[in-house]
């Protein structure tokens, strides 16, 4: 994998800031997979939010695939980040399985692709169960393994220690637990932690600077 994975705890724009500060940067032409969600309403509803949370950023473009119809890997052709909101994690897994967009979402982090996102970027989404109901009754739970032999635990908090521990001695596998204030990216086989802070309402994140607006040189 040659591309960049930007790892998310689960909290809002705000919670993540300094996250989203590293992924989005002005000018990149982003595409939403908002397929966490089911329903072809909350898909829109996902994309409305996310489309207005990166106003911000001043993206070059925006593009929201509510459905998977004819949205093979030759649409990802000039997309430089798949932003990937949360929500079921099952019926993410499911939609990509189904659609086979799980090998093209591969092939674009091989191209040198950019993506944000969690749970599913591990080695298996299972430890999701506590969490989110297995609707589409997944049988196969794989993830994309891009961490190794590491599963993803978002929205951690002291109280899932106990979860934590007792899937990493049942399956053998690590477990990264990120808070929702919490964020890491991984590249060149290092994962890397961002220490996130809460944004202030006067940040210039679009510039990637954590001056107030009106210091910032970029607001001169």
């Amino acid at each position: 994998m040659t591309g960049t994975i930007y790892l998310g705890g689960g909290g809002s724009d705000d919670e993540e800031a300094n996250l989203w500060i590293e992924a989005f940067h002005p000018g990149l032409r982003v595409t939403v997979w908002p397929f966490a969600r089911r329903g072809l309403e909350d898909r829109r509803s996902a994309g409305r939010w996310i489309t207005g949370a990166l106003e911000r950023f001043n993206p070059s473009h925006v593009d929201v695939w509510t459905t998977t119809e004819a949205r093979m890997d030759g649409g990802l052709g000039g997309t430089d980040i798949i932003a990937i909101p949360g929500g079921n994690t099952f019926d993410l897994l499911d939609t990509l399985q189904s659609s086979g967009l799980l090998p093209a979402l591969r092939s674009f982090l091989d191209r040198g692709g950019l993506v944000y996102g969690g749970i599913l970027m591990g080695a298996d989404i299972g430890i999701a169960r506590e969490t989110d109901p297995n609707d589409p009754g997944l049988q196969d739970t794989t993830g994309m393994g891009l961490l190794g032999e590491l599963d993803v635990l978002p929205h951690y908090t002291g109280a899932l220690l106990g979860l934590a521990r007792s899937h990493h001695a049942r399956s053998g596998r690590g477990v990264l637990c990120l808070p929702e204030r919490g964020g890491v990216i991984v590249k060149d086989g290092t994962i890397r932690n961002v220490h996130l802070q809460l944004r202030r309402k006067n940040h210039c994140p679009a510039h990637r600077c954590r001056r107030n607006s009106k210091t910032c040189r970029h607001h001169q």
